[in-house]
């Protein structure tokens, strides 16, 4: 499997299609990870995130643009063994999971 960066895109008026994220970033389609999607950092912004094969992106970004990235992106998990008795009904994620912000991935 190709070695994932983190990158962000903006848009105004909702999430941009990987499509239009690809665009922003120099890259083709296919190189944007679609199980990932378009994961929203800060809306009132129109700041989203996606994952793109690292090896695809341009080795210059554009003058005087905004960074975009890459980010880091580790992979986080609870520290430890399950305490018996709590019950952990917190939301999990994955990494590549898509979590569109609706709470339900």
């Amino acid at each position: 499997m190709p070695e994932k960066a983190l990158m962000t895109v903006q848009a105004e008026g909702g999430p941009p299609t990987l499509e239009a994220a690809a665009r922003q970033l120099g890259v083709a389609v296919e190189a944007v990870d679609a199980t990932f999607g378009v994961v929203t950092i800060d809306p009132k912004s129109g700041l989203y995130s996606v994952q793109v094969d690292a090896a695809q992106l341009p080795l210059e970004a554009a003058p005087g643009g905004a960074y975009r990235g890459p980010f880091s992106d580790p992979c986080i998990e609870a520290l430890g063994q399950p305490q018996e008795g709590v019950i952990d009904d917190s939301p999990k994620r994955s990494r590549g999971s898509t979590n569109d912000g609706d709470g339900d991935g």
